[in-house]
C-alpha cells in the first residue's frame, strides 16, 4: 500500500514531467516538418500528443459531469430516493473556491433527497477546506452526511471533521442510522477511513431493511460478504485520473483491489458498489478520460 505520509503529493515533479513532454512534442513536431517525408508521421503523432496534453491539463479537469445510476435495493421498490455523492474535492491542490461553487450549483439543480460527502476534502494542509464551504448551500430533506478520507489525515483530521460539520453535515463514520420516506425505511451506515482511521463497522440491524454503506475507499468490499450491504458508495480512486481507451488507468490504482475497483459500478462477493471519479486531482494537474464527477444514485426501497 502507498504510504501517503511519505509520498502524498508529487505535483511539482509531475508538472516538470508535463513541461518536458510539451517541449519534446514541440521539438518532434518541428523535426518532422523540417525533414519531411516519412518524418511527417512523427509530426502528426507529436501534434496528437500535444493536443491530448493540453486537453488533459487545461480542459478536462475543469469539466463537471453528472453520472447517474438507478439501483433498486429491494425486489419491488415503491419509493425512490435521490442520493448524491461528491468526493475527493482536494482543496489546496489545483482548484479555487469558484470552481467548487460551480459544482455546488450543479448539485443544487439535481435536488438531492440525501447528500453524501465521500472524503479527501483537502490534499495535505487543513486550511484550504474553507474553499468548499459552499457545500453548506445544498438542501437535502433526508439529511447530509460525510466521512473523511486518507488525505484528510495528513494534517489535522479533527479540524477537517469540525469544518465539514460547520457546513451543516453530520459525521457518519462507524455509525448506522435509519431514514424513512413514505413509510419505507433505509438504513445508512459509513465507516472511517480504511488507511488511517479507527474503523469499526456496525452491522445492519435487519436483513429486511435495505442498507446503503458509505466508504471513502472501495477496499471495504474485501471485508463484505453478500447480504452485509445492498449497495456501497465510495470515491478515492479518481478513476486513475489519467486513462487511455482500451488500456484504462496508466498509473496503479491505490487500493488492494486495484483495477478491479477503479470506477463505475462493480460487484464483489455479491455486493454492488458505485465508485465515483471524484472532483479534484492529486500528484498532477491533469485528468484524461476521467472527468470530475458528481455521482447521482436513484435508490429504490
Amino acid at each position: 500500500m502507498i504510504d501517503l505520509r511519505k509520498s502524498h503529493d508529487r505535483s511539482r515533479g509531475f508538472d516538470l514531467f508535463l513541461i518536458g513532454l510539451a517541449l519534446f512534442g514541440a521539438w518532434a513536431t518541428w523535426f518532422g516538418v523540417s525533414h519531411g517525408g516519412a518524418w511527417l508521421i512523427l509530426s502528426a503523432l507529436a501534434l496528437i500528443g500535444e493536443a491530448l496534453l493540453g486537453y488533459g491539463v487545461f480542459i478536462e479537469p475543469k469539466r463537471i459531469v453528472v453520472k447517474r445510476y438507478r439501483e433498486p435495493l429491494v425486489r419491488e421498490p415503491s419509493v425512490w430516493l435521490r442520493v448524491v455523492l461528491i468526493s475527493d474535492m482536494h482543496t489546496g491542490s489545483f482548484k479555487k473556491a469558484e470552481w467548487y461553487e460551480r459544482v455546488i450549483q450543479e448539485v443544487i439543480a439535481i435536488k438531492p433527497d440525501l447528500m453524501l460527502l465521500g472524503g479527501d476534502f483537502v490534499t495535505d494542509k487543513h486550511d484550504p477546506i474553507m474553499d468548499m464551504k459552499s457545500v453548506s448551500q445544498i438542501v437535502a430533506p433526508l439529511g447530509k452526511y460525510f466521512v473523511i478520507g486518507n488525505h484528510d489525515h495528513m494534517d489535522d483530521p479533527q479540524r477537517i471533521r469540525d469544518a465539514v460539520a460547520s457546513f451543516g453535515y453530520e459525521d457518519l463514520s462507524n455509525r448506522v442510522i435509519t431514514i424513512e420516506r413514505e413509510g419505507k425505511k433505509l438504513e445508512l451506515s459509513a465507516i472511517d477511513d480504511l488507511w488511517f482511521g479507527a474503523v469499526k463497522r456496525e452491522k445492519r440491524s435487519s436483513a429486511t431493511i435495505p442498507h446503503l454503506l458509505l466508504s471513502h475507499e472501495p477496499d471495504i468490499l474485501l471485508d463484505l460478504k453478500e447480504g452485509d450491504a445492498d449497495l456501497v458508495i465510495c470515491g478515492h480512486t479518481h478513476a486513475g485520473q489519467i486513462r487511455l481507451p482500451l488500456i484504462g488507468p496508466l498509473w496503479p490504482i491505490p487500493t488492494k483491489l486495484g483495477r478491479a475497483a477503479d470506477m463505475g459500478r462493480k460487484v464483489r462477493n455479491g455486493v454492488p458498489c458505485i465508485i465515483s471519479n471524484g472532483l479534484g486531482e492529486t500528484d498532477g494537474r491533469m485528468r484524461l478520460f476521467s472527468p470530475p464527477e458528481i455521482t447521482v444514485v436513484d435508490v429504490g426501497i
